[in-house]
């Protein structure tokens, strides 16, 4: 077809209108570092004036490529473009403008890519295709057996009026949102959870929150007046108190799918949820376990499992090791956050002796070992008595307690006591000093012999790079 109205169609078209084209095969530039080359219209009339295809370079412009037909339901939403192009299985599906942005492709999350299996772009729903190192097959080119043709309605390629990566990434989401949405029954939360989101992770207004939510259930053709109706309402009513709280839990629960794929949605309209900031989780297999929590891109140590639990004592940790203002976290929110990090935790195996446990053993045993005294009256100077009679060392507990405080191992007193009955076999006991009755523990000698020397020494070395994270701890024991 060739149009009257300046639609360029010819090579000497693009030439003379100051554009780049140069000639492709399969949608690929046939000439090497084509990004570098200004192409000559002698060359192309020589060599590539037919049997090619015409690659638009993008330097100074930018293609809007629609490759998923459901963001066409939402096209009204860009103000205006006047260079429209495609061809006859994907017609008006480029939307090229002046000017250019950084280029970047909107891909469905994995979680998720099972909902796009029978679309031919696959989890591809739109891309923005930008500067001299794009092209873009551009009318009078044939692409698998179709005429690459211009809208009639061309008025030329033009400066968008307004915002074009804000409008086109509202686009992206309502075109996720659309493929996503729900079977009767869920629609009415699904609805109101995406209210919810927009409503406190960004700064639209109630009206343009009702419009969206509105436009959403109308395109997605599966919403009758009645429904309609009620979702118009949606961003107003987004605050309430039966609703406040729905928000990125409730859309991973209907979706079944983790928060963070949820968040990686929304961020294409800059919402930034604070659970995405968590990504991995690992628990190392000793007693008691600890864990590492991947917040960005450091690790937190949590000696204490109740902590996980607590988004609370999570900011604490957050505060001391990054050294930063904690995200806002309300605690339904972290439960999720944590429930679906612990469906992919990572096990470590780590021997008793790179324990809490281990550590502490490690210290009460060279405690006994090196500081026993040959007669027991010294056990009133925090010293240990081996009875050569019965072969048990005797202490006293609060002379443990001070070794471990000189350790700068926190403790909690009933579970070292239990610690010592289980793992020692120490038992309580009483020892008559000067005629007076004292309250001290007993051990037998062969419990020394019971532990590996290798397995100490490394303990030693473990404890080494462990303590810092051991002083920190709270309650740990």
């Amino acid at each position: 077809m060739i149009f009257n109205n300046g639609a360029p169609i010819t090579y000497d078209d693009w030439y003379d209108q100051g554009h780049e084209v140069i000639p492709c095969k399969d949608k690929k530039p046939v000439i090497k570092e084509w990004t570098k080359q200004k192409f000559q219209r002698e060359v192309w009339k020589h060599k590539y004036s037919t049997g090619y295809q015409k690659g638009l370079k993008l330097g100074g412009k930018t293609d809007f490529d629609i490759d998923n037909h459901f963001a066409k339901r939402f096209i009204e939403l860009l103000k205006s473009c006047g260079a429209i192009y495609g061809r006859k299985s994907n017609p008006n599906s480029h939307y090229l403008f002046l000017g250019e942005l950084e280029s970047y492709k909107y891909i469905m999350p994995k979680e998720l890519e099972h909902y796009c299996k029978d679309f031919s772009h696959g989890v591809t729903l739109l891309e923005i295709r930008s500067g001299n190192s794009h092209q873009s097959i551009v009318p009078d080119s044939i692409v698998e057996d179709e005429d690459v043709k211009w809208n009639e309605k061309f008025s030329g390629i033009k400066s968008y009026p307004g915002d074009l990566k804000e409008d086109i990434s509202v686009i992206a989401l309502s075109t996720a949102l659309c493929i996503l949405y729900p079977s009767k029954g869920a629609r009415d939360h699904y609805c109101t959870a995406i209210a919810g989101v927009l409503s406190h992770h960004t700064d639209w207004s109630e009206s343009n929150i009702n419009n969206f939510i509105y436009n959403l259930a109308f395109r997605s053709g599966k919403e009758d007046q009645n429904s309609l109706r009620e979702r118009m309402a949606k961003g107003t009513n987004a605050k309430n108190n039966k609703t406040k709280n729905l928000g990125f839990p409730k859309l991973a629960e209907i979706l079944k799918c983790t928060v963070k794929t949820v968040a990686e949605i929304f961020s294409w309209v800059g919402v930034k949820d604070s659970g995405s900031s968590f990504t991995e989780i690992k628990v190392y297999e000793t007693e008691p376990k600890y864990w590492q929590l991947k917040y960005k891109d450091k690790w937190l140590t949590i000696m204490d499992s109740s902590h996980l639990l607590s988004y609370t004592k999570i900011a604490v940790h957050i505060v001391e090791n990054c050294y930063e203002i904690p995200p806002v976290v309300n605690p339904k929110d972290w439960r999720v956050i944590i429930g679906d990090l612990l469906k992919n935790v990572v096990k470590v195996e780590a021997p008793q002796e790179a324990s809490y446990y281990g550590h502490v053993g490690l210290v009460f045993l060279n405690f006994l070992d090196r500081w026993k005294a040959e007669d027991k009256i010294h056990l009133g100077t925090n010293a240990t008595w081996l009875n050569p009679e019965d072969k048990h060392y005797y202490f006293r507990l609060d002379s443990v307690t001070e070794e471990l405080q000189r350790k700068r191992i926190s403790y909690e007193l009933r579970k070292l006591t239990h610690y010592l009955r289980e793992e020692h076999g120490a038992e309580p006991t009483k020892i008559t000093l000067n005629k007076k009755e004292i309250r001290c523990w007993k051990i037998h000698k062969d419990e020394l012999n019971k532990v590996n020397k290798q397995s100490l020494g490394k303990a030693e070395i473990v404890s080494k790079t462990m303590n810092a994270e051991f002083e920190k701890s709270k309650n740990a024991f």
